[in-house]
């Protein structure tokens, strides 16, 4: 069974290994350079200082297989309507397709509603259409052609 719930400090090293797998936006050079666990916890500090963000972590049988990161975002717009942003949704390969990212995706969803939001927003790379047809089973539309830029 699937548990979601916030992330601990203990998890950091957990989570961290999570984001390196992502292989397709994480290069070697990256990973080679890869901050110290001090530097992880001081950031998560700051996460967790914040209230409107969560950094939430899903296990399965006490391990830890997948997180996802719960923005809470104030507006002006919408009648003063908060609305979500969730980014960086990963699960480890070995836990696809068994409920983990449903289960993380519904607890966000669910956060959303008690926090008043007009509209979850989530970013997903084109080419993930395993994610795409996820997100569409829970009520997901694509809404938006989305742009970055990287410093």
């Amino acid at each position: 069974m699937i548990h979601v719930r916030l992330a601990t400090e203990e998890d950091i090293p957990r989570i961290i290994e999570l984001y390196d797998d992502l292989t397709i936006t994480t290069s070697q050079v990256e990973k080679s350079r890869s901050p110290s666990l001090d530097h992880y916890k001081r950031v998560f500090a700051e996460i967790r200082s914040d209230q409107r963000q969560e950094l939430l972590v899903a296990e399965d049988q006490g391990e830890v297989v997948g997180t996802l990161v719960f923005l809470l975002a104030p507006n002006l717009s919408h009648n003063g309507t908060p609305w979500a942003f969730l980014e960086n949704l990963i699960v480890t390969k070995k836990h696809r397709r068994k409920g983990v990212a449903r289960s993380l995706l519904e607890y966000a969803v669910v956060r959303a509603r008690e926090a008043g939001c007009h509209k979850v927003q989530l970013c997903s790379g084109r080419t993930r259409e395993e994610a795409h047809q996820l997100y569409r089973s829970l009520g997901f539309e694509a809404s938006a052609y989305g742009f970055r830029l990287y410093f």
